[in-house]
Protein backbone atom coordinates (compact mmCIF):
# COMPACT_ATOMS: atom_id res chain seq x y z
CA UNK A 1 0.00 0.00 0.00
CA UNK A 2 0.71 3.65 -0.74
CA UNK A 3 2.60 5.48 2.32
CA UNK A 4 -0.46 7.30 3.60
CA UNK A 5 -0.31 9.89 5.99
CA UNK A 6 -2.55 9.66 9.50
CA UNK A 7 -5.10 11.94 7.98
CA UNK A 8 -5.73 9.23 5.07
CA UNK A 9 -5.74 6.67 7.70
CA UNK A 10 -8.19 8.44 9.70
CA UNK A 11 -10.37 8.93 6.64
CA UNK A 12 -10.09 5.36 5.39
CA UNK A 13 -11.16 4.05 9.17
CA UNK A 14 -14.19 6.70 8.86
CA UNK A 15 -15.84 5.02 4.76
CA UNK A 16 -14.80 1.65 5.89
CA UNK A 17 -16.88 2.11 9.38
CA UNK A 18 -19.73 3.90 6.68
CA UNK A 19 -18.53 4.37 2.87
CA UNK A 20 -21.84 7.08 2.80
CA UNK A 21 -20.85 8.62 5.69
CA UNK A 22 -20.86 12.51 4.73
CA UNK A 23 -17.40 14.33 3.24
CA UNK A 24 -18.65 17.31 5.76
CA UNK A 25 -18.49 15.30 8.63
CA UNK A 26 -15.27 13.36 7.57
CA UNK A 27 -14.05 17.09 7.24
CA UNK A 28 -15.11 18.38 10.83
CA UNK A 29 -13.40 14.91 12.58
CA UNK A 30 -10.43 15.10 11.07
CA UNK A 31 -9.54 19.25 10.97
CA UNK A 32 -9.53 19.47 7.19
CA UNK A 33 -12.31 20.81 4.44
CA UNK A 34 -15.09 18.87 2.84
CA UNK A 35 -13.39 19.58 -0.40
CA UNK A 36 -9.53 18.50 0.72
CA UNK A 37 -11.14 15.68 2.03
CA UNK A 38 -12.90 14.75 -1.44
CA UNK A 39 -9.78 15.44 -3.31
CA UNK A 40 -7.91 12.99 -0.86
CA UNK A 41 -10.71 10.33 -1.51
CA UNK A 42 -10.20 10.84 -5.49
CA UNK A 43 -6.73 10.34 -5.03
CA UNK A 44 -7.69 7.04 -3.14
CA UNK A 45 -9.40 6.06 -5.75
CA UNK A 46 -6.40 7.01 -8.13
CA UNK A 47 -3.72 4.97 -6.34
CA UNK A 48 -6.14 1.96 -5.80
CA UNK A 49 -6.22 1.96 -2.46
CA UNK A 50 -9.83 2.26 -2.53
CA UNK A 51 -11.24 -0.23 -5.11
CA UNK A 52 -14.99 0.60 -4.14
CA UNK A 53 -17.58 1.71 -2.01
CA UNK A 54 -19.76 -1.15 -0.48
CA UNK A 55 -22.77 -1.83 1.48
CA UNK A 56 -22.94 -5.26 3.78
CA UNK A 57 -26.74 -6.02 4.18
CA UNK A 58 -28.00 -7.30 7.77
CA UNK A 59 -29.76 -10.59 7.62
CA UNK A 60 -31.01 -11.04 10.83
CA UNK A 61 -33.47 -13.58 9.80
CA UNK A 62 -30.73 -15.75 8.56
CA UNK A 63 -28.54 -17.48 10.90
CA UNK A 64 -24.90 -18.27 10.40
CA UNK A 65 -23.48 -21.26 12.01
CA UNK A 66 -19.29 -20.92 11.87
CA UNK A 67 -16.94 -23.27 12.56
CA UNK A 68 -13.40 -24.49 12.31
CA UNK A 69 -12.75 -27.69 11.08
CA UNK A 70 -9.28 -29.32 11.74
CA UNK A 71 -8.46 -32.05 9.00
CA UNK A 72 -5.66 -34.69 9.19
CA UNK A 73 -4.59 -35.42 6.12
CA UNK A 74 -3.98 -39.23 5.09
CA UNK A 75 -0.22 -38.40 3.49
CA UNK A 76 1.92 -35.77 3.02
CA UNK A 77 1.43 -36.68 -1.00
CA UNK A 78 -2.64 -36.07 -0.73
CA UNK A 79 -2.09 -32.89 1.16
CA UNK A 80 -1.85 -30.42 -1.93
CA UNK A 81 -4.98 -32.41 -3.53
CA UNK A 82 -7.32 -31.60 -0.42
CA UNK A 83 -6.06 -28.02 -0.05
CA UNK A 84 -7.00 -27.32 -3.73
CA UNK A 85 -10.46 -28.78 -2.82
CA UNK A 86 -11.30 -27.54 0.61
CA UNK A 87 -10.63 -24.30 -1.06
CA UNK A 88 -13.29 -24.46 -3.81
CA UNK A 89 -16.32 -25.72 -1.47
CA UNK A 90 -18.56 -22.82 -1.15
CA UNK A 91 -18.86 -23.22 2.64
CA UNK A 92 -15.35 -22.74 3.61
CA UNK A 93 -14.44 -19.53 3.96
CA UNK A 94 -10.65 -19.73 4.67
CA UNK A 95 -8.46 -22.40 4.54
CA UNK A 96 -5.33 -22.73 6.16
CA UNK A 97 -2.20 -24.72 6.08
CA UNK A 98 -0.84 -25.83 9.37
CA UNK A 99 2.80 -25.95 10.54
CA UNK A 100 3.87 -29.22 12.19
CA UNK A 101 1.29 -32.61 12.02
CA UNK A 102 -1.16 -30.23 12.84
CA UNK A 103 -3.07 -30.54 9.15
CA UNK A 104 -5.20 -28.16 7.88
CA UNK A 105 -8.11 -25.81 9.58
CA UNK A 106 -11.07 -24.67 7.50
CA UNK A 107 -13.62 -22.05 8.68
CA UNK A 108 -16.89 -23.74 7.64
CA UNK A 109 -20.01 -21.03 7.35
CA UNK A 110 -23.22 -22.67 6.99
CA UNK A 111 -26.73 -21.01 7.39
CA UNK A 112 -28.17 -24.21 9.81
CA UNK A 113 -26.68 -27.12 11.56
CA UNK A 114 -27.68 -30.08 9.65
CA UNK A 115 -25.44 -28.40 6.57
CA UNK A 116 -22.34 -28.48 9.26
CA UNK A 117 -23.04 -31.91 9.76
CA UNK A 118 -22.90 -32.48 6.04
CA UNK A 119 -19.71 -30.87 5.33
CA UNK A 120 -18.17 -32.77 8.54
CA UNK A 121 -19.15 -36.22 7.61
CA UNK A 122 -17.96 -35.47 3.78
CA UNK A 123 -14.53 -34.75 5.10
CA UNK A 124 -14.75 -37.66 7.31
CA UNK A 125 -15.54 -40.32 4.41
CA UNK A 126 -12.92 -38.90 2.33
CA UNK A 127 -10.05 -41.39 1.53
CA UNK A 128 -7.19 -38.55 1.63
CA UNK A 129 -8.51 -37.38 5.54
CA UNK A 130 -7.18 -39.51 8.20
CA UNK A 131 -9.30 -37.29 10.53
CA UNK A 132 -11.57 -34.53 11.68
CA UNK A 133 -9.90 -33.51 14.58
CA UNK A 134 -12.03 -31.03 16.30
CA UNK A 135 -15.18 -29.10 15.60
CA UNK A 136 -15.12 -25.78 17.04
CA UNK A 137 -18.85 -24.02 16.57
CA UNK A 138 -18.54 -20.35 17.10
CA UNK A 139 -21.38 -19.10 19.73
CA UNK A 140 -20.33 -15.36 19.35
CA UNK A 141 -18.09 -13.51 17.48
CA UNK A 142 -16.04 -11.02 20.22
CA UNK A 143 -13.68 -9.28 17.65
CA UNK A 144 -13.05 -9.69 13.85
CA UNK A 145 -11.31 -7.59 11.13
CA UNK A 146 -12.50 -7.10 7.51
CA UNK A 147 -9.85 -7.47 4.78
CA UNK A 148 -9.80 -3.30 4.51
CA UNK A 149 -9.13 -2.85 8.35
CA UNK A 150 -5.95 -4.77 7.82
CA UNK A 151 -4.97 -2.63 5.37
CA UNK A 152 -5.11 0.07 7.91
CA UNK A 153 -2.83 -2.15 10.69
Amino acid sequence: MKNLDEKDKCILEMLIADSRRPYREIADEVGLSESTIRKRVIKLQEEKVIEKFTIKVCREDERCIIAFITLIPRSQSELKLLLRETQVLPQCEEVYFLAGECGILVKVNVPEINELDAVIESFRGRSDVKGVERVCVVLKPIKTVSQNEKLLI
